[in-house]
């Protein structure tokens, strides 16, 4: 049993302490509980050397960093949410044991972002356990089926295509702006997404179809259907710059008035039950039986390039995926269509 030692540049005080609690009381654990730390101690350093972290180091600086980077890449997993907090508690076990800085225990900011990081995986995980992927089958059955009778209509829509051509999550398309959209170039900018740790965003791409429903849905959020003018331009409930998708009406012919400095329930930003509200609603327009969720549609825009034929660079670039474990993870998903058994059962009509 091979153990990696998931460090830096550490004063050789931390490795004495490493190797000391090795040889006198790693090694009289149960073979059990020696496998599982091995094994967690592993993952992270196969990680870290992927990304090219250094690992962790006598800075606490550092290690909240690469810890975070971490975390988001184990939720962005299929992984369980008890295997993530098993590998965090290993690794909050390594940092005492080595005497180094300790995110996890000593710092306020690690604690409350790991606790808030692991209850929006569990949403996820909830929402995808009886989720089916939003293939391009089915969103081109939603979009022939519905006819837009609001601009409430025109916005659920438009949100929909956006995120399967764009493979966003929910708070990544809470946050589009009218001006991250690049019309000419067919391309959205991706702010705030778990994997940028730079903070630059990233670019994915928007179909002329969503484009022509964004533009759709503009047109009609920017004019008065009382009078059937176009709004003035000092208009809050116009659309002429700012987030994108925002609250309407209770009858969903107007937008809300909008004012980016409001924050809690009177921000503008739609919030995750909104946008899973959003999808029962087109679900059950569409006539769908299958459960879908705000997470199909990246799972079902990432099973779909697969299907299709896209390599694993050009599925990691369309869903923003810092490491290509989550893409090859559809891509298998998706080849079980290409497998022998579905070619069996396509020659035998079955």
């Amino acid at each position: 049993m091979e153990l990696v030692v998931p460090v830096g540049n550490m004063l050789s005080i931390h490795r004495d302490a490493v190797n000391n609690y090795f040889n006198d009381i790693f090694t009289k654990l149960p073979k059990n509980t020696q496998r599982a730390y091995v094994s967690d101690f592993n993952e992270f350093v196969i990680f870290c050397e992927q990304l090219g972290l250094p690992g962790f180091t006598d800075s606490m600086e550092t290690n909240l960093a690469v810890l975070k980077q971490y975390v988001e890449a184990l939720c962005e997993s299929p992984l369980a949410y008890r295997t993530i907090k098993r590998r965090m508690s290993a690794l909050s076990k390594f940092l005492s044991v080595a005497t180094l800085p300790n995110p996890i225990v000593q710092s306020a900011y690690f604690k409350d972002f790991l606790r808030l990081s692991l209850a929006e995986n569990e949403k996820y995980q909830l929402s995808t356990h009886m989720s089916v992927p939003l293939t391009i089958e089915l969103l081109e059955q939603i979009n022939d089926t519905i006819i837009p009778d609001t601009l409430l209509d025109l916005r659920d829509l438009a949100l929909i295509n956006m995120m399967f051509d764009s493979l966003l999550r929910a708070d990544e398309v809470v946050r589009v702006r009218l001006e991250h959209i690049n019309r000419r170039n067919q391309a959205l900018l991706v702010v705030k997404a778990k994997a940028d740790q730079a903070g630059k965003g990233s670019y994915r791409y928007l179909s002329n179809t969503t484009i022509a429903m964004i533009d759709e849905y503009i047109e009609e959020a920017n004019r008065d259907p009382t009078r059937d003018t176009p709004r003035e331009k000092s208009d809050p409930r116009r659309i002429s710059n700012g987030i994108l998708f925002r609250r309407a009406s209770n009858r969903g012919h107007a937008l809300l008035p909008y004012d980016e400095s409001l924050k809690g329930k009177h921000s503008p930003l739609l919030v995750y039950s909104s946008i899973y509200r959003i999808w029962e609603r087109i679900r059950i327009q569409a006539g769908i039986p299958e459960k879908i969720t705000p997470h199909s549609g990246r799972i079902g825009g990432a099973v779909s390039l697969a299907e299709n034929g896209a390599t694993l660079p050009e599925l990691q670039l369309a869903g923003g995926w810092s490491s290509p474990e989550m893409p090859g993870h559809y891509a298998k998903q998706a080849n079980v269509r290409r497998g022998g058994m579905a070619k069996l059962a396509d020659i035998r009509k079955r």
